[in-house]
């Protein structure tokens, strides 16, 4: 258990009456320092090692607590009455409280609670009427104490005092610090190693505001109407305008944006992590309905990402005079590879029951999505822009696909318009909620309304997801797919999103240009967002949803990933202050990374059985299983070896 700090000091000498020298203060900090690190050590290494968890009964006889719960001991100190304690977990919205215990007089109870979120806690008479309510946050493996009676509720008694279930996650972050300022550290000094005596002048190339990325020799240099640009032909980062980017080759620097393979080398290992169990940290678990953790904004990144590389791979064979058809039939081949490949891991672990079959899924979603943004840019873009000046200069990246913007505004529009007019019998028209004991349980099978009504009535019931997050929290027993097809309609704007991203790269040639025109759009993003959701996490007309992939949801993430990409931006591409490692290697690699990760997942070395239930067991062997993704993807790229479809 963690102890409190201690604040003993450095010696004094009393006789002399001084105050303690600047030496032996800096000598006791340091003791001290050094107490409280051996502390966490040892204290890292019992919850790796330690097979002995706490207990509590929880009226059903003596069981072991697992993560996320903690003991509580209730007693009833009332002398006649009989007392029942009813509960809730906050996060369950419009929820109505469980029966947890009776008690007779004079009696106590343990039992196992929830520490994940704050519960609501009442305290009930006999004929149902409350009599007090208290909500408190309990701490993980936590012991606690409650004494109640009809006339009053005592203030809950911490018996044991809950471990830091962070602490995992600091020494998490120190490790990879040091391993990453040691790595540093080394390639410095291998420089100097290898440098000559003598010095050497070295011209610096400028990555000032003149330069441009991703772009060869220049088609045309201005016109007196257009002087002041420099309009360049792009080279095309890939020819798989989805998971993975391009030209597989490091060396080639000035022909890739760095940027975009560590945005996408970053979101896969976040996907990977998550996948893995996050260390059974709750905000490395996808939300159970409404609202927003780091979960949730990974998948939403590959897709804008997606929208991003779509571009200049569009560009490229348009510029090299490809036929449109044949453009066309590469765009369908790789939406059915991707489909087949989302089935194939639907198959996995026995799931491949043929009348139980998971149609949908993640790259079914990529598939769709990929197919009907694409082909609006093959038969919607101009491949050469025209140097003529006009009044919308400075916004001809938003003119000039006006008519993607207006065919992405029209499928939102029918998605919106089928998600609050569409008929579901037994369901009330346009309900958003997680059904099961949502607004009381009146609608208990109305998980996801008009979203799970189109997919059960297309694909059937049999074919739908049957564990959606909300589950767990609000009891719901109906399927639904979070990747269904009504929120595939919404899906493409998140890659419209990310295809004007790109569509800023390649018509504006400065760094100040493109990272001012990222930022507008997110800001406006953000607050449209905002509107939506009332700016609360179950407010406002649309919620930030990400089972749904509401309007807002998608605000929310392209808002973070044009924020995201001008911060990696700056840093790699602009002032070069990071390479990107090593985070760009598995962003050149991802379909194999995803696959991979997705098929091998639950096989050693990638995972185990923890030989205790704590974060810091399941945060190693989390944090391993991703790393060890991460060091495959650079030895393939260190053997040229890429996987595209």
């Amino acid at each position: 258990m963690p102890r409190p700090l201690e604040m003993s000091g450095p010696q004094v000498n009393s006789d002399l009456n001084e105050e303690p020298t600047l030496a032996v203060a800096s000598a006791g900090a340091v003791s001290l320092l050094g107490k409280e690190l051996s502390y966490i050590v040892q204290s890292f290494i019992t919850s790796l090692m330690d097979t002995h968890m706490p207990t509590c009964n929880g009226g059903h006889g003596q069981s072991h607590l697992t993560l996320g719960h903690a003991c509580l001991t209730v007693s009833n100190v009332d002398a006649a009455a009989k007392l029942q304690l009813w509960a809730q977990a906050v996060e369950c919205y419009k929820c109505p409280p469980w029966p947890y215990l009776m008690l007779q007089p004079g009696t106590s109870q343990e039992l196992a609670v929830n520490t994940t979120y704050p519960t609501d806690l009442y305290v009930r008479n006999t004929t149902g009427g409350d009599l007090y309510k208290l909500t408190y946050h309990f701490g993980e493996y936590g012991a606690y104490q409650l004494g109640i009676s009809t006339e009053s509720i005592s203030n809950i008694k911490v018996l044991t005092k809950p471990p830091n279930e962070f602490l995992p996650l600091i020494v998490a972050f120190v490790f990879f610090f040091m391993l990453a300022f040691m790595w540093q550290c080394a390639k410095f000094f291998r420089y100097r190693m290898d440098s000559p005596c003598t010095t050497r002048r070295v011209r610096s190339v400028s990555a000032g505001e003149e330069t441009s990325l991703l772009s060869s020799q220049p088609v045309y240099q201005g016109s007196p109407s257009s002087s002041q640009l420099h309009q360049t032909t792009p080279v095309a980062p890939s020819l798989l305008p989805q998971l993975s980017a391009g030209i597989p080759d490091s060396s080639m620097r000035r022909g890739r944006l760095q940027s975009l393979d560590t945005f996408r080398g970053l979101a896969i290992v976040i996907m990977v992590f998550v996948n893995y169990g996050g260390g059974r940290y709750y905000f490395f678990q996808h939300a159970h309905w409404n609202g927003l953790t780091v979960a949730d904004l990974v998948f939403p990144w590959f897709m804008w990402i997606m929208g991003v590389s779509m571009i200049f791979s569009v560009r490229s064979q348009l510029q090299r005079t490809t036929k449109r058809y044949l453009m066309v039939f590469r765009i369908l081949k790789r939406c059915a590879i991707l489909f087949i490949l989302g089935l194939i891991i639907n198959s996995d672990n026995n799931q491949n029951y043929m009348p139980t079959l998971r149609i949908m899924g993640v790259l079914q979603r990529f598939a769709i999505c990929y197919g009907i943004t694409a082909l609006m840019e093959v038969y919607l873009m101009n491949p050469q822009e025209s140097p003529e000046y006009v009044w919308y200069w400075k916004i001809r990246d938003i003119i000039r696909s006006g008519v993607q913007w207006v065919i992405t505004i029209l499928l939102v529009g029918v998605h919106t318009a089928i998600t609050f007019g569409l008929h579901i019998p037994g369901c009330p028209t346009g309900y958003l909620g997680p059904g099961g004991l949502h607004d009381g349980g009146v609608h208990g099978n109305c998980t996801g309304g008009a979203a799970a009504y189109v997919d059960v009535s297309v694909l059937g019931e049999a074919h739908i997801y049957s564990h959606p997050t909300c589950k767990t929290i609000y009891n719901n027993d109906a399927p639904y797919d979070p990747e269904g097809i009504l929120g595939a309609l919404m899906a493409v704007l998140t890659v419209q999103f990310g295809a004007a991203a790109g569509r800023i790269i390649i018509t504006y040639q400065g760094h100040g240009p493109r990272i001012k025109r990222w930022l507008v759009w997110a800001v406006v993003c953000g607050l449209l967002a905002g509107f939506l959701c009332d700016w609360r996490k179950e407010g406002g007309p649309i919620p930030v949803n990400k089972n749904l992939w509401s309007l807002s949801f998608v605000l929310t993430t392209a808002c973070f990933a044009f924020f995201l990409l001008s911060l990696l931006y700056l840093f790699i591409d602009k002032w070069q202050w990071w390479s990107g490692n090593p985070f760009k290697y598995p962003g050149m690699n991802s379909i194999l990374i995803y696959v991979g990760h997705e098929i091998f997942g639950g096989l050693f070395p990638w995972s185990w059985r923890p030989v205790g239930e704590t974060h810091t067991n399941y945060l190693i062997m989390n944090l391993w299983g991703t790393s060890t993704w991460v060091i495959i993807a650079y030895l393939c790229h260190k053997r040229k070896l890429y996987l595209s479809v």
